[in-house]
């Protein structure tokens, strides 16, 4: 898992550096408040834990209407890539007039609050690592 996490983590940092460091600084700030607050088991396993993102989730197979993230900040960039085999994917960002063709390794960021966003999968296989803050 550390892999993808880093890799997200460097995307993030070249697309948003401003966003990158306060996702840093709110790591090391909840770090030093786990250790005030005796929270020892939750202390180690944010040092462990690899992602400037918050939060991920992975779906198979999973096809989602357009909607929004609407507990999401405004200003936070959710990174979604693409693993697996399966012949067409679209990824739709009605609100920005953009459908793409959401192929195996594809990485798209956006703004999962501000831009509606939807997937369909035609056939095969399909896995979508979400990295969100």
């Amino acid at each position: 898992m550390q892999r993808p996490a880093l890799l997200a983590s460097a995307a993030l940092w070249v697309m948003h550096p401003q966003l990158y460091w306060a996702s840093i600084k709110t790591h090391i700030e909840l770090g030093h408040w786990l250790r005030d607050q005796g929270l020892v088991d939750m202390h180690r396993f944010l040092k462990h834990w690899a992602s400037i993102y918050t939060g991920t989730a992975i779906m198979c197979n999973h096809q989602s209407p357009d909607h929004r993230d609407p507990k999401c900040l405004p200003e936070a960039f959710n990174i979604l890539t693409c693993i697996g085999s399966y012949q067409q994917a679209i990824m739709k960002l009605p609100n920005l007039g953009i459908e793409l063709a959401y192929n195996l390794g594809v990485m798209v960021s956006y703004s999962g609050r501000l831009v509606r966003h939807g997937i369909r999968v035609d056939e095969g296989n399909q896995i979508v690592w979400s990295w969100f803050l």
